[in-house]
């Protein structure tokens, strides 16, 4: 499987921006869905499949060796979790609800079909960096 396209959505910039001056909501969702299309950060807020799931996205964040640090949020996802159990975009949003439009990010990656019993574990991470 390989990423195929990344990005900070504008209305995730937006939120951090809320989030930092105590005016937003901080994410604890993480998505999949059934979409390839490439990542568009300035029209796309949200997965674009007609399929998607959504849960709780265990919210955590960890020092990196380089003293830097990550937010992370993980999950698995199961066969049946989408009808088609085809997977090609995640995406970190505010809640776990499948009504979310807001997400921080969102990224596309080869499509991976879920086979009877099979389950895809995915790990998203956002690392602040200084130019």
């Amino acid at each position: 499987m390989a990423l195929q396209s990344i990005a900070i959505l504008d209305t995730g910039k937006e939120n951090i921006t809320k989030l930092l001056t105590g005016f937003g909501e901080s994410y604890n969702g993480i998505g999949v869905g059934n979409d390839s299309t490439p990542v568009n950060q300035s029209t796309h807020e949200h997965l674009l499949g007609d399929e998607t799931c959504f849960k709780d996205g265990n919210a955590s964040y960890l020092q990196l060796a380089n003293n830097s640090y990550a937010a992370q949020w993980s999950n698995v996802f199961q066969h049946d979790d989408l009808p088609s159990n085809t997977l090609a975009e995640a995406a970190v949003s505010v809640n776990a609800s499948n009504q979310t439009t807001t997400c921080l990010l969102r990224c596309t990656f080869d499509p991976v079909v879920l086979g009877e019993g099979e389950q895809f574990s995915i790990v998203l991470q956002v690392i602040p960096m200084q130019p």
